[in-house]
């Protein structure tokens, strides 16, 4: 993250949660939040991965935050659940969390879009996102929870709720029920202490986007056309950022909202 960015926030002592964190924006995220002091759980269905991008994060950070990785799928409520007694065993508590692991589909058009592939997109990306808040929100209660509090929930969306992909339909509903979600918990739990809200992310610097680009030069020049601030989004700087301001105090006001970090691709 830029020197500068937040740089009175400190995320020091405080337990996040981030699933999907082992690469490309999860990752940025991940990153961000332990430079900034953060006791991070990674949590990925990729154990190969997942173990990689906890030992780099250990490497890049040092002494100034703590990195641990533990195999989840979160279609899977036990692994949910598994998930936060983890970060509760190994750091003492959780005070945030990251539902960012996603499923995109596989790139049909909707009259071609095989049942067990939706089944997968929304259990994935509804489901997975909904049981994740459930094992968060029920760990911060018992934590003792109450009014004023600042337990902080991040659910990921995306610009295409915005701006609708093609062949990409279940994908674009999903996003879309991500949202509606982080909005109900926002109004059942604030009252409580506990704050929801969404990241919309558009096209970032990835390994994954970069690869898409290479393949496809003629979706980089539509990309880049798209993102009026000139330039794709930065995982760490960006996402990191971004990440930090919804996960501290800095943002005790809000909740419920979706903030969108897309360089202005859905203008």
């Amino acid at each position: 993250m830029s020197e500068g960015i937040l740089e009175n926030v400190s995320m020091k002592g405080k337990v996040v949660l981030v699933s999907g964190g082992s690469e490309g924006i999860g990752y940025g995220m991940t990153e961000a939040l332990a430079n900034a002091g953060a006791k991070v759980v990674i949590a990925s269905r990729s154990e190969e991965k997942g173990i990689k991008a906890a030992e780099a994060l250990k490497a890049s950070v040092g002494d100034r935050g703590e990195v641990a990785y533990v195999r989840a799928d979160i279609t899977r409520a036990e692994d949910n659940e598994a998930m936060v007694m983890f970060a509760v065993e190994k750091f003492g508590r959780l005070d945030g969390a990251i539902n960012n692991a996603v499923y995109p589909g596989d790139f049909k058009l909707l009259a071609d879009e095989p049942e067990e592939s939706f089944d997968l997109t929304l259990s994935t990306n509804i489901k997975g996102i909904w049981l994740g808040m459930k094992s968060q929100i029920n760990q911060f209660l018992a934590q003792g929870a109450k009014p004023g509090d600042n337990y902080s929930i991040i659910n990921v969306s995306s610009a295409a709720t915005r701006r609708p992909a093609p062949a990409m339909g279940p994908y674009n509903m999903s996003k879309t029920a991500v949202e509606s979600l982080t909005r109900s918990a926002a109004v059942e739990y604030s009252p409580r202490g506990i704050r929801t809200n969404s990241l919309v992310f558009g096209v970032f610097n990835t390994e994954k986007s970069r690869m898409l680009h290479q393949h496809m030069p003629k979706m980089l020049e539509i990309n880049q056309s798209r993102h009026k601030v000139g330039r794709f989004g930065d995982p760490r700087q960006d996402a990191g950022a971004a990440a930090i301001y919804l996960l501290s105090e800095a943002s005790g006001f809000v909740t419920g909202s979706v903030l969108t970090l897309d360089g202005g691709m859905s203008l």
